[in-house]
């Protein structure tokens, strides 16, 4: 097995044959080649063949330390000997079954429910996107309202009515308006004027927007700390005037916390200080399995409720709470006492002060953000003109050779900048990361430079 050195750039490494051949494979059955956007990649991408503990291992045989986690899923790393443990004496068992719940289902609802004073109802699916879903469904079917309220640029989801303004891209108009579009080509235009786009951290001009449709409203949807977004955390006040407005309203504050609810043993809503009448869940619940969930108040999730007769939203899934997912979440959460989110958590602030002294010292405009165990780089406006020449490489473009370079270096990030530390991690690991970013920018700066000229 190939292995990264930690104190040298890595500038070959095997000619990724046996990914070029998967690539021409997949892409002659699958569109682009592949069932998910986010492990695409030019010119093609590599293929996983392994995963142990903090290390990923691509099909040419070379090892890097994961610092993407599947997107921030993987809180204990790949292959953790406790979770394949319980998957393992879970699907002996049966992998599901029809017209019968199991006991799994009621401990993990249990466990993730003592975790946060307002998750008094949780209900179980099978991903972030089905979650926001019926979160939404919720919200309407309690206030009997059809409108919701997102924040421009955050990501929740594939749901239709959430992709209005989730990659921030709008038309400002004279009048200073913005004419945010759906994500997705087709989306009805109806879909469009059920959802209200507010401005993330800007409590006057949310609520200022929000109060125009302040009776039409069934909730107010929130990622206290959304990655595509930036990875900044919401404002005190901004939670704030978004609480106020529901109090006032009777709309719902929705609380996405499908990735930030690693942040703390509580979840996110607790680290930045707000409460939610539902909150979306997934992610690090699951234990690597798929998996999602709406929690929240009683008096909300009764619209779930069928005991009485047929419930307000019929909600069903073949796979909804199955045992495999269910008994690797509960493993995932007891593998999270509170020390360990303490430790992990510092371990996210030395890679965010490792990752700030790399790009000082190389004199970049970009910047490093994130909260606890979650960090993200992002390349400024300015980054390519600053060092370079005014314009010839966009943000975007040098995250993407970053995000290569980093590959030649040992180290796994999202291609968008995105990365997580996992409990498998050391600080050993952490400063092998700072070591390889380090080689990385100024691999990315040569590159830049040589395609300017």
């Amino acid at each position: 097995m190939a292995t990264v050195d930690s104190d040298l750039p890595v500038d070959s490494r095997p000619a990724a044959d046996r990914s070029h051949t998967l690539y021409q494979r997949a892409r002659a059955v699958m569109p682009g080649g592949n069932s998910r956007i986010t492990v695409f990649s030019r010119p093609w991408p590599l293929y996983a063949l392994t995963g142990r503990g903090a290390r990923i291992t691509d099909v040419e045989g070379v090892e890097r330390i994961d610092f993407l986690n599947n997107n921030t899923t993987l809180i204990h790393g790949h292959a953790h000997p406790e979770i394949l443990a319980a998957i393992t004496a879970a699907a002996a068992r049966g992998t599901c079954y029809g017209g019968m719940p199991t006991e799994l289902e009621v401990e993990l609802a249990e466990a993730v429910c003592a975790r946060n004073v307002t998750f008094e109802h949780i209900r179980f699916m099978n991903s972030g996107t089905e979650a926001v879903m019926m979160a939404v469904q919720a919200a309407r079917a309690h206030t009997g309202r059809p409108k919701i309220a997102t924040c421009r640029g955050a990501y929740h989801g594939n749901y239709d009515a959430v992709t209005v303004g989730q990659t921030g891209y709008h038309v400002v108009g004279a009048d200073g308006t913005a004419d945010d579009r759906p994500d997705f080509a087709g989306t009805p235009e109806s879909v469009r004027a059920n959802t209200v786009v507010i401005p993330f951290n800007d409590p006057t001009g949310a609520v200022r927007i929000l109060q125009q449709h302040a009776a039409n409203l069934a909730c107010v949807l929130v990622d206290p700390l959304p990655y595509r977004a930036g990875l900044v955390p919401a404002t005190t006040e901004f939670l704030q005037a978004l609480r106020d407005f529901c109090v006032r309203s009777g709309a719902l504050l929705v609380a996405d916390e499908v990735s930030s609810f690693r942040v703390g043993y509580h979840g996110a809503m607790a680290r930045v200080g707000f409460q939610a009448d539902l909150t979306v869940l997934g992610k690090i619940i699951g234990g690597g399995m798929p998996i999602g969930a709406v929690a929240g108040r009683r008096e909300v999730m009764t619209v779930f409720d069928p005991s009485d007769g047929k419930p307000a939203v019929p909600h069903a899934g073949a796979f909804n709470a199955n045992p495999i997912s269910m008994a690797a979440g509960l493993a995932s959460l007891r593998l999270l006492p509170r020390p360990e989110y303490d430790r992990i958590n510092d371990l996210g602030e030395l890679a965010r002060t490792l990752l700030r002294d790399a790009v000082t010292a190389a004199g970049l405009d970009c910047q490093i953000t994130g909260m606890a165990s979650l960090f993200r780089v992002r390349p400024g406006t300015a980054a390519a003109g600053d060092r370079l020449a005014p314009g010839s490489v966009s943000p975007e473009d040098l995250m993407q050779l970053l995000y290569q370079a980093l590959l030649r270096n040992g180290i796994l990030l999202g291609s968008n900048g995105l990365g997580c530390i996992s409990t498998v991690m050391s600080g050993e690991d952490v400063e092998r990361l700072g070591i390889a970013f380090e080689h990385s920018l100024r691999d990315t700066m040569d590159k830049a430079a040589a395609s300017r000229g």
